[in-house]
Order: structure tokens, then sequence, then C-alpha cells
């Protein structure tokens, strides 16, 4: 592996001005945004199925819901070290029309289980979409630098980052109607996507592999432990620290968010659109951010973005539920969301300009690998303070706020400062 410490490191490749909306970009998009519906529409509905008002809630009795959620990260931290291999040393291209072949089998279990109602049928589906994401992950990030170019990078991380969202949001607000109107209308549209996210993935050519002679490592883990060890310390390393532990801040609020529909009063419907507010902001400020970069890496975004997130969400967490309102939270998780969208996209484009061509996918495996270990340790850490030692759920949010400011700070004062002197590779 090449070495990566210094701040400026990537390789030389001319900054060429593509146009976004390709043929290839808009294969990847229509790609992804199948997927990311298919996996949000079949946890919505398990969610709903495994509470303890849900239909299958016997089969796992308490704490269902998060088996459901182990289901959907461990699958990730296990496999992420061979599909970044893969991406590595494989056309991305034709991984990421694999995974969209195995959906459809998957998709049909899927359809199988809610037909015959089998908890554990569609909770063996679930697993393996997950798996089949795992692997998809890596090539899906990977290559949208191969495909719009270094100038366009920004840009078309926006777009991918915000239709993720939207599809993200369509799966979440799906899912509950479809299992209410009848649950084999679940595995029919599951279906459907898969066949959608196929034939869309056969629009991405042309795609060359960066690294085909690389040596497989049949040990999971140590693709991580060998990126770490190359890009620590450095930029790459300082982009993917604070990236991965953003997910902990969002883990958390995610858990907090229903929990004011009690002192509020509010319907299934508003606590959903809470969650769609953060969303929608993710979105927008990803579109904003990677058009307002242009063809440059602007560290000073996520300076100020991580800033803006973290003094919203201390501030909430300051105050007393009933002093909030549904439209004054609706306002605070926007405006953390579109933040949120400028704190990530220049450490997104870090991760993409400044690893080499034939580690990339590894590197992205890395920081995917480390978000969903950091998600894991955020979800253990809540339940201790809120279940373990009592503090209210809504303080939660001033610590989750704190976190956000330290990252900002170690920015300006610790390692993290080679983000924000970070630049373009020639």
């Amino acid at each position: 592996m090449i070495d990566h410490r210094t701040a400026n490191a990537g390789i030389e490749r001319p900054r060429e001005k593509k146009r976004v909306w390709t043929r290839n970009f808009t294969g990847l998009i229509l790609t992804q945004f199948a997927g990311a519906t298919n996996d949000n529409i079949l946890k919505t509905v398990l969610l709903l199925q495994f509470a303890t008002a849900g239909k299958w809630f016997g089969t796992l009795g308490e704490g269902g819901t998060g088996i459901v959620n182990l289901l959907l990260t461990v699958p990730f931290v296990l496999l992420l070290g061979w599909s970044g291999q893969l991406a590595d040393r494989l056309p991305k291209h034709r991984i990421i029309t694999a995974t969209r072949i195995a959906e459809i089998p998957i998709a049909g279990l899927a359809l199988f289980g809610f037909w015959t109602n089998s908890p554990w049928v569609v909770l063996i589906a679930f697993g393996l979409l997950a798996s089949e994401s795992a692997v998809f992950s890596p090539s899906k990030y990977g290559c949208i630098r191969e495909i719009s170019g270094d100038a366009r990078l920004n840009e078309a991380n926006g777009i991918v980052n915000m239709t993720t969202n939207i599809a993200i949001l369509l799966g979440i607000g799906v899912g509950g109607p479809l299992l209410y109107y009848h649950p084999h209308m679940v595995g029919i549209v599951i279906v459907a996507l898969a066949f959608f996210g196929f034939g869309s993935s056969l629009m991405i050519r042309g795609l060359e592999a960066r690294q085909p002679d690389l040596p497989w490592r049949w040990n999971p883990f140590g693709p991580y432990l060998d990126s770490i060890k190359v890009i620590r310390p450095g930029l790459i390393w300082a982009a993917i620290l604070a990236w991965s532990w953003f997910y902990v801040t969002a883990i958390v609020v995610i858990a907090v968010v229903p929990e004011y529909a009690a002192p509020l009063g509010l319907s299934e419907l508003q606590t959903s659109g809470l969650l769609a507010s953060m969303g929608i902001g993710i979105g927008v400020g990803c579109l904003l951010a990677g058009k307002l970069s242009g063809n440059a890496i602007r560290g000073r975004f996520s300076l100020w973005g991580g800033l803006v997130v973290g003094l919203v969400f201390f501030a909430m967490g300051l105050a007393q539920p009933h002093w909030m309102s549904f439209w004054i939270l609706c306002l605070g998780l926007l405006t953390a969301g579109v933040a949120a969208g400028f704190f990530l996209i220049p450490l997104q484009a870090i991760q993409q300009l400044c690893s080499a061509d034939g580690e990339r996918g590894r590197v992205l495996a890395t920081a995917n690998a480390m978000a969903f270990l950091l998600m894991s340790l955020g979800s253990f850490v809540y339940w201790a303070l809120v279940a373990g030692l009592g503090l209210s759920p809504f303080r939660t949010l001033t610590l989750a706020g704190l976190l956000m400011i330290s990252i900002t700070l170690w920015m300006v004062r610790g390692g993290g400062r080679a983000i924000l002197q970070a630049r373009m590779p020639k």
C-alpha cells in the first residue's frame, strides 16, 4: 500500500471537467436508490412486526428490535474487509451488477416469508440483504470518482448522498402503509425494486480493475488493519475519524427523537416527520455543499457544519421537553441536518480523492466498518446511560452535541487540522 501520511496524499490525475449526469452516473443513482429503498422498507417492516405491539413480537420477545438492528450492522463489520478487496481487484461495475443479481432471489425469499407468515424466513432474507449491501457499498462509493472525475466529485457526492437520504425516507415512509395494506405487498414491492436495480446496474459500464493482482486476505479484519497502519496518522485518517464519530451522534439522535412523542403528545406521523426533517436536511446540505465546493476540498465546511450540529443538539439537550413544540423540533433537526451535510461532504471527498486508485475500495471499507463499530458503541453507551444510570434520554443530546463540538475543536487545535489544510491532489 502507498504511504498516505502527507496532508496532500493522492495520485496525480488530470482534473477534466466532465458532465455529472452521464449514463454511468445515472445508472449508479438509480441502482443505489432502489437498493437503499429496499433495505429500509424491509427494516421498517421488521421493526414494526417485532415491536411490543407487533404481530411477530412473540418470536423474539423483549429486545427483538435490537436483534433486527444487529442483523443490519454485523454483516457490514464482517464483510466490508472482503468487499473492499473485491472493489480493488475487480471492475466495480461487475460487483455492482453481481450484487443486484443476488438481490433478486433474496427479495424472493422475503416474499416467500411474508406469504407463509414465517418471521424466521424474513429475518434470514433481511440478513442476506444486509450482507449483499455490505458487498455493494465499497464499489458504490469507490466508483464515484472514476465516473465523475475529480472536478465533479463533490457535486456527485452531494447528489449520491441526497438521493440516498430520499431513498431511506421513502423506505421508512412506505414500509408501514405496505404492511398495513397487506404483508404480501411488502414482498412484491421488494422483488419489483430488485429487478429495477438489476436493470439500472446494466447502465454502468467501462470501469477498470484498479489492482487486479492484489493478494487476497481471508482474515476479514486484516484489510482494516492494513489500511489503518498505512493511513495513520495523516489526512485520510483524520477524515475517517471525524466522519465515523459523527455517526455516534446520529445514532443517539435517532434513538432520542421518538422519546419526544410522549411529553409532547405527538402522533406516529408527527414522530416520523421529526426523523424525516433531519433526513431531508442532510440531503439538502449534502447537495448544497457539493455544489458550493466546486473542484476544491472545503475543509472549513466540515468545521462550521460540525459546530452548528453540536450547538443545536447541545441546546436541545439542555431544554426541557415541554419547552419544545413539534415545529421547533422540526426546525432544529432540519438545521442540524443541513449542517451535517456540509460536515460530511469534504470528509467524503478526502477519502475518495486522497486514496490511491488501487486502495480506494479498502480505505472506504475501513471507514464504513469504523462507522458501524462506533454506531454500535454509541447504541450501547446510550442504553447504559438511560437504562443503567437512569439518565434522561433528552440529556444524552447534550453529550452528543459536546461530541460534535469536540470534533470541531480537534480540527482547530489537534490532529484534525489536516482537514482544514486539505487540497485537491495535483
